[in-house]
């Protein structure tokens, strides 16, 4: 009885060491996506730029703020000043393939919000005749976070909300002047299905509106039919 006693009390204490070390190792994981992610907050992922560019002697910065120029409204190009833009590691891809992002890092971080806001209020953006689409670069353990709002959007969007996902993965919604805050998608839904819909008519439900004009703002996803524009 003693023996066992003795294991038993071993046991215990694995188990304790075992949900400590759990706990403080889940712990460091959010430490370390948090810095990861606040090192790429200045930092945006542009896609579509054709392979071979940067070969005909020009610098990646140089290419970029070339794109940015053409296919958004800034008031200056020389406004913004990037840091170092690559392409992402691995083979060239061929020419049927797609050409590998661009990962540029911003001085600024105002700068990276001013791209990201000014791609989605244009739309679709083109440079050279191909679409291009910018986007922040963070972690895809963030990008699958954050995806999980997307049912919570629509559903703002089919009530006509003001919305914005904001940084790292909070759903910020305007309800009846006030705002309110969501870091749970589950929640968000929730209390988004008790709100009222205003194209309700009085006599009686009728169905919902699929697509509302959006009213909202997200980081992240951007994309818009820009002018095209000669070649630099």
């Amino acid at each position: 009885d003693g023996m066992k006693e003795d294991h038993e009390a071993r046991i215990s204490i694995l188990e304790e060491n075992l949900a400590h070390q759990t706990r403080l190792t889940g712990e460091m994981w959010d430490k370390i996506q948090d810095l990861e992610n606040r090192s790429r907050r200045n930092n945006i992922r542009v896609l579509g730029i054709p392979e071979g560019i940067e070969g005909n002697g020009i610098s990646g910065p140089a290419l970029l703020l070339t794109v940015l120029w053409d296919c958004l409204p800034l008031e200056s190009a020389g406004a913004i000043e990037v840091e170092c833009a690559h392409r992402t590691l691995g083979p060239r891809p061929p020419p049927d393939q797609r050409p590998r992002p661009i990962i540029a890092c911003l001085l600024r971080f105002q700068d990276q919000e001013r791209i990201l806001r000014l791609a989605r209020e244009v739309g679709e953006l083109h440079w050279r005749g191909r679409r291009v689409m910018i986007f922040p670069n963070m972690s895809r353990e963030l990008a699958a976070q954050r995806k999980l709002f997307t049912p919570a959007r629509h559903c703002c969007m089919e009530l006509g909300l003001r919305y914005a996902l904001q940084y790292p993965a909070t759903l910020r919604v305007t309800i009846d002047g006030k705002q309110r805050r969501f870091e749970d998608p589950e929640e968000a839904i929730q209390e988004l299905n008790r709100l009222p819909d205003p194209m309700r008519e009085e006599e009686g439900p009728q169905p919902r509106r699929e697509t509302h004009r959006h009213r909202g703002s997200e980081e992240g996803c951007c994309a818009g039919a820009g002018r095209s524009a000669p070649p630099p």
